[in-house]
């Protein structure tokens, strides 16, 4: 073996260790498949299949990882098996109840996609979480179209509450189609940890594993392609295919009366600006966690993305102390 060669291969090994570090996380352990798809390395499958053997080799003292019934997970840490088998029939319940819910927002005739966006890896939603919709709109209509759907959510009880969040919907996220690379969405340099491996890892990996659920116009694959910088973190991910149980077109609307209101944008948007909490009018355009303007609402005013980079670095080098 060539020292080049060698070289890459404890590159690849540092990267997995680093991908399973951050799904340990939220309790998640990793496919073969995962991993490889996840990892911020171009490798093919079987180098990483490769590379996870010598990272979890059979009792000993020298493995970052250990494997058990299919899943890799950080030495120790067998118990995140069940933990993610018991999340599957959450995840399953919430996206039931997930699309009927889009089969009501549809109607809406300025929606152009609605995806689920609080997954972070396949099935990983908690049984007391809400759903979190991420919703792109047709260029101009993004306060037109927050308006209704939350008029939807609020007279249908819908909406999240503190101490009544399970399976509730959360609509704090719009993009216009004009607007549809976020990369200027990620959290600045002055957000982040100084320390190594803390950019906004959260972000990225927000952003592959979204699902879409409903579409309209290939919408989601547009939405890719003007976000194609992902590829540069994510070299073997590729573009999510969503089951068909779990996806649907776009239908006739029986409430396309609704674009009579098209000529409204503004009234809307003075309209809701001006019922805003005050929470998020003191946010509002301070930094990446509330973004309002007429291309993009991103209303996180609870965002936990620095808490994140800070935990996944506190874990690398608890990995490394004790490696």
């Amino acid at each position: 073996m060539s020292f080049k060669t060698e070289n890459k291969n404890i590159e690849l090994q540092r990267a997995i260790v680093r991908t399973v570090a951050y799904f340990d996380m939220f309790d998640f352990p990793l496919t073969d498949f995962e991993i490889w798809k996840f990892v911020n390395l171009k490798c093919n499958l079987l180098d990483a299949q490769r590379a996870l053997k010598k990272l979890s080799p059979e009792a000993s003292e020298l493995s970052f990882l250990q494997s058990k019934n299919g899943f890799y997970f950080l030495k120790g840490r067998s118990e995140i098996i069940d933990k993610r088998l018991k999340k599957y029939a959450y995840t399953d319940r919430k996206f039931k109840r997930a699309m009927r819910i889009a089969k009501i927002f549809k109607f809406i005739p300025w929606i152009k996609m609605i995806a689920i966006s609080n997954i972070i890896g396949a099935h990983n939603l908690r049984d007391e979480s809400d759903i979190d919709f991420f919703i792109i709109t047709k260029t101009k209509k993004i306060w037109l179209t927050r308006f209704f759907c939350s008029s939807v959510a609020q007279t249908l009880g819908l909406r999240p509450k503190k101490g009544d969040e399970r399976d509730k919907v959360c609509l704090n996220f719009y993009v216009g189609e004009e607007a549809m690379n976020i990369k200027n969405l990620m959290l600045g340099t002055e957000q982040c940890s100084v320390r190594k491996n803390s950019d906004d890892i959260y972000f990225k990996y927000w952003l592959i594993n979204l699902v879409p659920i409903y579409d309209a116009g290939n919408t989601y694959k547009n939405f890719i392609r003007e976000n194609n910088w992902i590829k540069n973190y994510f070299p073997n991910w590729r573009l999510v295919q969503t089951e068909r149980r779990r996806y649907f077109k776009k239908g006739f609307s029986l409430f396309n009366v609704l674009n009579l209101f098209n000529g409204l944008e503004s009234v809307f948007k003075k309209l809701q600006l001006r019922l805003m909490p005050k929470n998020m009018k003191k946010l509002m355009n301070k930094d990446t966690r509330v973004v309002i303007n007429n291309n993009v609402l991103k209303m996180h005013v609870n965002d936990r993305r620095s808490e994140y980079n800070e935990r996944f670095s506190n874990k690398l080098e608890e990995i490394i102390k004790n490696s």
